[in-house]
């Protein structure tokens, strides 16, 4: 039973959109199908990671997760009904389709151009890659002796990295339309340089998304290969860090373990819960806004988890960017109860508000270019409203790039 509630209700909180827009047309949704048998299904029903904790942390835990799946799933419906008939003023909803779809051909050829540029003098200014890096996990996270030379380019890298993300789903589109060799050569490019940063998520998701856009588009059928194939890429992504020698598996490790070796979210929650329960420190609200200081701030989200079950360490030694917590915990870490169920409740009723608009213009735009402009462009700042628990300064250079998507601009 206790597999049974962690799993359903982590898969509700993960896959939850799927209950007010069952639809191949609701592709972000997709993509978190891949991720959630390698990091909830796998580790809770198949390995039962929870049955190595005391039963009282695992009493809470699965308290925290019903309590708050059972408030977001009631937000996200009236979100959902709430958001019927909005209409935006976003520039594909006021310019001509063949106009607007061609200022978006050179806006991302401009951009990928800058961010493919600024990449490459970032590594050239660090002088060092992480990938062939002599400890690629503390480069990966800019700590030791790789963050003095990071420092000097963080704003650049930084900036241009998010820009080759962000965009990398348009690119990708737009290449699908025109067979361009040239938006072909900045593709590989962009994912190179990105590749090398050992950012798997950052490098490589945008092509899956696009990938999704195109296979979810076509037919149910493609649409059902697409989905296997997402759960596949999930599970050889989880060994890109054995496959490129930055993590080495010694022991017995089954199949099954060397796969959840990198998404080790359940394993994380109970830990931050065991130690949470001996040193609990309400943070009353404060990793809301802590992760848009910039440095080491105590309540920024990923300090203050790392910190929770790295008691008097320095955070500079610890090779992790950060817990993955559960919706319901920034409520009861906040709150208490009352967080647990407010925080759930209106993240859900965001998301579903979100989601629906997002319905609603999918019917007024079938192109597919303009449909990945709003999966991509108003999916970045929807989301930033929506996940208001863990906001992060990572956060806004993917929305501040979307503005030039989202509203009318002038390129000569």
């Amino acid at each position: 039973m206790d597999s049974f509630l962690i799993c359903i209700s982590l898969l509700v909180l993960s896959l939850g959109t799927y209950i007010i827009w069952p639809s191949r047309f609701n592709v972000l949704q997709h993509l978190a199908v891949g991720g959630s048998f390698v990091s909830i299904f796998v580790p809770s029903v198949i390995l039962n990671v929870q049955n190595a904790y005391p039963q009282a942390v695992v009493d809470l835990y699965i308290r925290l997760l019903v309590i708050g799946t059972f408030a977001f799933t009631i937000g996200l419906v009236i979100g959902s009904f709430s958001g019927r008939g909005i209409r935006t003023n976003f520039s594909f909803d006021i310019m001509d389709p063949e106009i607007y779809q061609k200022k978006v051909i050179i806006l991302t050829r401009n951009l990928m151009l800058i961010g493919i540029i600024g990449l490459i003098l970032s590594y050239l200014v660090m002088g060092f890659v992480p990938m062939f890096a002599k400890d690629p996990i503390s480069a990966k996270l800019f700590r030791g002796e790789y963050q003095a030379p990071y420092i000097r380019v963080a704003v650049i890298y930084r900036s241009c990295f998010y820009i080759l993300a962000t965009i990398m789903p348009i690119t990708c589109i737009i290449w699908y339309i025109t067979k361009s060799n040239f938006f072909l050569f900045l593709i590989v490019a962009a994912l190179t340089l990105m590749a090398v940063s050992l950012a798997r998520s950052g490098a490589f998701m945008g092509v899956v998304v696009a990938f999704a856009i195109v296979m979810s588009f076509k037919s149910r059928i493609h649409f059902a290969i697409l989905m296997t194939i997402l759960i596949a890429v999930f599970v050889l992504s989880s060994f890109f860090y054995y496959i490129v020698g930055v993590r080495t598996y010694t022991g017995e490790k089954n199949v099954w373990e060397i796969i959840t070796a990198g998404t080790p979210d359940i394993t994380d929650h109970l830990d931050f819960l065991g130690y949470y329960e001996q040193r609990p420190e309400l943070t009353y609200g404060k990793t809301i806004y802590g992760g848009l200081i910039p440095g080491h701030y105590k309540w920024n989200p990923a300090v203050y988890t790392l910190l929770m079950v790295n008691p008097g360490q320095d955070i500079n030694d610890i090779g992790s960017g950060g817990l993955r917590l559960p919706l319901p915990f920034w409520g009861f870490v906040s709150f208490e109860w009352p967080g647990v169920i407010v925080f759930s409740f209106l993240t859900g009723f965001l998301t579903g508000l979100a989601v629906r608009m997002t319905k609603d213009m999918f019917l007024r735009h079938p192109s597919v270019l303009i449909r990945t402009v709003i999966i991509i462009g108003f999916g970045s700042i929807a989301g930033i409203i929506a996940n208001f628990m863990g906001l992060n300064l990572y956060n806004f250079p993917p929305a501040i790039v979307s503005l030039f998507y989202l509203y009318r601009f002038k390129i000569k």
